[in-house]
C-alpha cells in the first residue's frame, strides 16, 4: 500500500501541496462502516421533496416501469429525461441543509442519517426501535476493493488493486431504511439463517418503497496546506480495462483558501512533473466540493485502519466528497443513481454526459452543482422483468462511479468465484458495470463475494439456491454480526 506524501513547492504563490491518492482500500471485516460519537443525538431528517418543483418521492413504481422504462417494450427507448430529472431531485434533497449541526458544522440532509454501524450496534443489543446518528462520519476503507483483490488472486487475472489510504467511505440509511433494518434485525446471522430455504431461495423482508441507502466517499487532505491534490476523472479507457487512478494522468488541486476566480475553467494537470502553469490551471476552490472537517475521533479512526501507514489524518483535516452511490427502493430492483465530482460539471465525461448535466435543476446551487450523475434504472435495454427475462438481443445500460468501480480488476469470467457474463463475455471490467446488476448478487451466505459487470440477472438464477437474497444490499452482508 502506498503512503501519502507531500510534494515540494512548485509555484511561488502556493505553499506545500498535500498529496492524497485515490484509494481502493480493503481489509478487515466490517470496515466499510460509519461509526459515530455516542453523545447528543442528531435528528434524522427525511429526504425533502419540496426543493425541486415537480419532483415526487417515492415515485409510483408504475410510472417508473411503464412510463420511464417502457415496461419491457422495445420501442420507444427509455425516457431518460424523466429519469435524470428524478435523480437530480434526489440529489437536491440529499444535499439540502438539514437544520441540524454537529461540532460547529451545519449538516446536510444525508449527513443526519444513521450509519450502518449505528444500526449494527442496535442489532447487537437486540433493539428494534429506530437508530439515531450522533456525529460526523468516521471514514473507513472500502470493502469492495478487498473483495476484488481476493477475486483477482483466486483467478490469477493479473494486475493489482490500488489500496492507497487517501480514499474513504461510509454507508448510511435514510430513517425508514434504518428503522426497517433494526426492526427485522437484518444484520444478525441467526435471523438470516432462519430465512434460508433448503433447495430453494430465501429472502429478507423487502425494504419499504421510501428506503434510501447511500455510500458517500471522500478524499482527505490537510487544511494547513494551500492545496490538496486529487485525481480528476478523465473518462473511461479504450479499450476497456482495469483503470486505477494512478493511470488517469489527470489531477486537480483544491485551493483550501478559495482564492480562485468564480467560474474558472479547470484544466487537469498531468501526473508527472506538472509545471507551475499547469498546476495553476488545474486549481479549483474548496467551495466547489461538499466537505466536512474531521474531529480528533474521526482522524484517529482513519489512522487506526492501518497503523503501518503512520499518521494519515489529524483533527481539522478536510474530507472532500468525491462520490456517492444512491439507491432508492422505488421499484423492486431499486433505482440507482451515482454522483461524482467533476472538474467540468457542465459537460462531464462518461458515464455521465452533457444531456444529464443540462437537466440539473436551477435550485441546485453551490457545491452540489459541481457533481455529475450516472444512472442505472434497469440492467438492460429493453428493461427485463424481475424473473424470466433474457440477455439475448439486449443492449447494455452502463452505470458506475468513476471513483468506485474502475479499479475493481476483472470481475466477470469463468474462473472460480466469478459470475459469467451472459450479456457480453467481453464485459468484465468496472467501467462496463451497472449498479443494479452488481447489487443483485448480494446474498447470504457465500464463499467469497461475486461481482458482475452489466448484464441481466434474474432473481431466480441458480446462483441464489440455498442462499438468502439481501434485497440488493451489500451493506447487510458486509456488516453482519459475528455468528454465535
Amino acid at each position: 500500500m502506498e503512503t501519502t506524501f507531500k510534494t515540494k513547492l512548485i509555484c511561488a504563490f502556493f505553499s506545500l501541496i498535500s498529496v492524497f491518492f485515490f484509494a481502493c482500500g480493503g481489509g478487515t471485516p466490517n470496515t466499510e462502516t460509519e461509526t459515530t460519537t455516542q453523545t447528543a443525538g442528531i435528528k434524522a431528517v427525511p429526504l425533502p421533496t419540496n426543493i425541486v418543483p415537480g419532483f415526487k418521492f417515492p415515485e409510483d413504481s408504475t410510472v417508473i416501469l411503464n412510463d420511464w422504462l417502457r415496461n419491457f417494450a422495445t420501442q420507444p427507448p427509455f425516457d431518460t429525461v424523466s429519469i435524470y430529472k428524478h435523480a437530480w431531485g434526489i440529489w437536491a434533497g440529499l444535499t439540502a441543509k438539514s437544520g441540524e449541526s454537529y461540532d460547529g458544522q451545519d449538516l446536510l440532509v444525508y449527513e443526519t442519517w444513521p450509519g450502518i454501524t449505528d444500526i449494527r450496534t442496535m442489532v447487537a443489543e437486540g433493539k428494534t426501535d429506530c437508530p439515531t446518528r450522533s456525529g460526523h462520519a468516521k471514514l473507513a476503507r472500502a470493502n469492495q476493493f478487498d473483495h476484488a483483490a481476493a477475486l483477482m488472486k483466486l483467478n490469477n487475472t493479473g494486475g493489482s488493486i490500488d489500496r492507497n489510504p487517501g480514499f474513504w467511505v461510509s454507508v448510511s440509511y435514510d430513517p425508514t431504511a434504518a428503522c426497517h433494518a433494526t426492526k427485522y434485525q437484518l444484520l444478525n446471522p441467526a435471523v438470516l439463517n432462519k430465512k434460508m430455504v433448503k433447495g430453494g431461495i430465501g429472502a429478507i423482508e423487502p425494504f419499504p418503497n421510501t428506503a434510501i441507502t447511500i455510500k458517500p466517499s471522500y478524499m482527505v487532505g490537510h487544511v494547513a496546506d494551500s492545496l490538496i491534490k486529487i485525481p480528476a476523472w478523465p473518462g473511461p479507457p479504450s479499450p476497456s480495462k482495469n483503470f486505477p487512478d494512478k493511470e488517469w494522468n489527470s489531477w486537480v488541486y483544491v485551493d483550501v483558501n478559495n482564492r480562485q476566480p468564480a467560474d474558472k475553467k479547470i484544466v487537469p494537470a498531468p501526473t508527472d512533473n506538472p509545471t507551475p502553469e499547469e498546476i495553476a490551471a488545474a486549481t479549483c476552490n474548496l467551495n466547489e466540493f461538499i466537505y466536512f472537517k474531521l474531529n480528533k475521533e474521526a482522524a484517529d479512526y482513519i489512522n487506526a485502519q492501518d497503523s503501518t501507514q503512520g499518521v494519515q489524518a489529524v483533527a481539522g483535516d478536510l474530507a472532500l466528497l468525491v462520490a456517492m452511490h444512491v439507491a432508492t427502493k422505488e421499484i423492486s430492483n431499486w433505482v440507482w443513481q451515482t454522483f461524482f465530482w467533476s472538474h467540468n460539471a457542465d459537460n462531464p465525461a462518461s458515464p455521465s454526459n452533457a444531456v444529464a448535466a443540462g437537466l440539473r435543476p436551477s435550485e441546485l446551487q453551490g457545491a452540489a452543482s459541481h457533481y455529475a450523475v450516472s444512472i442505472a434504472y434497469s440492467m438492460t435495454v429493453p428493461n427485463q422483468p424481475i424473473t424470466g427475462g433474457t440477455n439475448s438481443g439486449m443492449k447494455p445500460v452502463i452505470g458506475y462511479n468513476p471513483y468506485l468501480e474502475p479499479s475493481l480488476g476483472q470481475i466477470n469470467g469463468d474462473g472460480p468465484g466469478q459470475f459469467p457474463n451472459k450479456l457480453n463475455p467481453a464485459f468484465k471490467w468496472g467501467v462496463q458495470s451497472n449498479c443494479m446488476s452488481c447489487h443483485a448478487l448480494a446474498a447470504y451466505p457465500d464463499n467469497g463475494d461475486v461481482y458482475s459487470a452489466d448484464q441481466y440477472i434474474s432473481l431466480d438464477d441458480p446462483y441464489y439456491m440455498d442462499k438468502v437474497q439481501l434485497d440488493f444490499a451489500w451493506s447487510i452482508k458486509d456488516n453482519l454480526l459475528p455468528a454465535k
